[in-house]
């Protein structure tokens, strides 16, 4: 894999992320495609302020839990670049393919997992969310390795609709959280498309 260049980075002001550090040299605008790899939980951490009873109880996750989880991510990413003409979604490289990939780094819960917290339904009520999940993507030509872009980012994972007390609700949470998070990845691409040649 080629060395990255450090110094051609630059932080995007503008973009929907708070961390957004791309290569000044890509013309972003060659790019038609995109492999999306599915969203990675295994380097995932619990934040060190995590309130005690909530670490045990998500110390409990099983893969099948949280794969589910991101599978909620894999399914609207593809979905929404599927209709897109910013990037079509592939699972072929090429000269002209993003490969993306995301990654869970840190959860902050603020509230018990669902299977926990589903016993507790009628006795509480949790508006505070689910929890803040910190979360990296990188952006790599598929065909040379190269890497072009990396997002750094924390979002709540919420739902003003519903109690995440609520199997619903809960899912809901992660599921429109996830959404405006593929969003904001969409009109980014789109953006640094339009800017064309460096």
């Amino acid at each position: 894999m080629p060395t990255t260049e450090v110094e051609k980075f630059s932080l995007w002001q503008d973009s929907h992320f708070s961390t957004f550090f791309y290569d000044r040299r890509v013309d972003f605008s060659r790019y038609e495609k995109a492999i999306f790899f599915p969203m990675t939980f295994d380097r995932m951490q619990l934040s060190n302020h995590t309130d005690e009873d909530f670490r045990a109880s998500w110390n409990k996750s099983s893969f099948e839990e949280m794969d589910k989880i991101c599978q909620f991510f894999d399914d609207y990413i593809e979905k929404k670049f599927a209709r897109s003409d910013v990037l079509e979604s592939t699972r072929t490289g090429g000269p002209d393919v993003l490969a993306i990939e995301f990654r869970m780094k840190d959860f902050m819960p603020t509230s018990m997992r669902r299977e926990d917290a589903l016993d507790t339904v009628g006795q509480s009520t949790n508006n505070m969310g689910v929890g803040v999940l910190t979360f990296q993507a990188v952006l790599v030509e598929s065909q040379t390795g190269r890497l072009v872009a990396v997002i750094e980012d924390a979002m709540e994972i919420k739902s003003s609709s519903y109690s995440v007390d609520d199997r619903v609700g809960r899912n809901l949470a992660w599921k429109r959280s996830f959404q405006r998070l593929v969003s904001d990845l969409h009109d980014d691409i789109e953006t640094l498309k339009q800017r064309g040649a460096p």
